[in-house]
């Protein structure tokens, strides 16, 4: 199979990570960079052995371009995906798809349009712990799933929301208009994809809520959200950029059969059923998973889908979904009241590339 040749667009951290990662893959190469900040544009390009592009339209035009990976500000995703599709090119896009659903349905009908393919980088679906979880809960350890419980708690000091450690500073982090919202779209969105990917799971009905209690920004720094799943499990969804010096990160899962605890060292399983090889009613612990690339996994995923002409594994249906619960949970704050989660639906959708 022919790589995919991929041009980065952007030169911070997250990009140069996606440019490593891409190039672990095996199955892309790099076939250029571009940053409006020239110089870091440059020296990352230099760093790959890739050519230097002075602008994005450029390497839009250029024939060793098949996609463009773009790890750009979240308001810049609907323009440049749309620039690409007309274009003529794949695209992989940073999380989350787009700051609202319609320019997600901006995005999707540019790239059916024009034959293109797209997705959205929830690469955390790969880690090796995640997708054991989804295995345990297809085996039926969980049973029929009736709570969720998520607790994400970090801190972000006052250089984050500036871009103090970016090649480019710039505020973006914090503008509502430019970002579309805080903590939740900005990090937890990661834990609200892979909660539905290993569950099978939508949220279809939440209630938040969210402020900016410590940070100088516009956006959410702590939010906590009600939820419901499916039509009979309940969860509740906390999480926090302020708290300082003990960070907290796990989600439960629990169901008629038993209950799965994910966190940083591994997960935790009980079951009534003898699942996986382990024996009932006991508590098993999984700590021993491969180090792998999950931004690799992603990008050969895509590359697949485009050789085979088949959908994205990441799809444009899960990253709508996934915008449609975020910012839904905005907007029920906004109203004082619980809000209906949109389904996908639109028939005028369904047949995007």
């Amino acid at each position: 199979m022919d790589t995919l040749r991929i041009g980065v667009v952007g030169a911070g951290a997250i990009a140069q990570r996606n440019a490593r990662d891409t190039v672990a893959s095996g199955v892309a190469t790099i076939a250029g960079v571009f940053d409006i900040n020239h110089k870091a544009a440059r020296d990352m390009a230099h760093d790959l052995s890739a050519p230097f592009f002075s602008s994005y339209e450029d390497m839009l035009k250029s024939e060793a371009v098949d996609a463009v990976l773009l790890s750009v500000p979240h308001h810049l995703h609907r323009s440049m995906t749309v620039q690409a599709a007309e274009a003529g090119k794949h695209v992989l896009v940073e999380k989350p798809i787009a700051n609202t659903l319609s320019e997600a349905e901006e995005m999707i009908k540019a790239c059916n349009a024009n034959g293109v393919k797209m997705t959205v980088n929830y690469s955390f679906r790969y880690l090796p712990k995640i997708l054991k979880a989804k295995q345990l809960i297809e085996d039926g350890a969980l049973g029929e799933i009736t709570g969720f419980q998520t607790c994400i708690q970090q801190y972000k000091n006052r250089g984050y929301w500036s871009g103090a450690s970016s090649n480019s500073p710039d505020n973006w982090r914090a503008s509502k208009a430019k970002c579309g919202g805080g903590f939740l779209i900005m990090t937890a969105c990661h834990n609200v994809d892979y909660l539905y990917y290993i569950t099978g799971l939508k949220g279809t009905r939440v209630y938040s809520e969210y402020a900016t209690l410590g940070s100088p920004a516009e956006v959410e720094d702590i939010i906590s959200i009600s939820y419901r799943m499916g039509e009979r499990a309940v969860g509740s969804f906390s999480a926090s950029s302020i708290m300082r010096g003990m960070e907290q990160k796990e989600e439960r899962i629990w169901g008629t059969n038993g209950s799965l605890l994910i966190h940083p060292e591994g997960l935790e399983m009980y079951s009534t059923r003898p699942i996986d090889g382990k024996r009932p009613g006991k508590v098993h612990k999984f700590k021993k998973f491969p180090n792998v690339s999950w931004t690799a996994e992603w990008v050969k995923g895509f590359v697949n889908a485009v050789r085979s002409d088949t959908m994205p594994p990441v799809s444009y249906v899960d990253a709508w979904e996934n915008l449609a619960f975020i910012t839904t949970a905005y907007q029920s704050m906004e109203e004082r009241r619980a809000l209906t989660v949109p389904e996908f639906i639109s028939t005028q959708l369904e047949s995007v590339a």
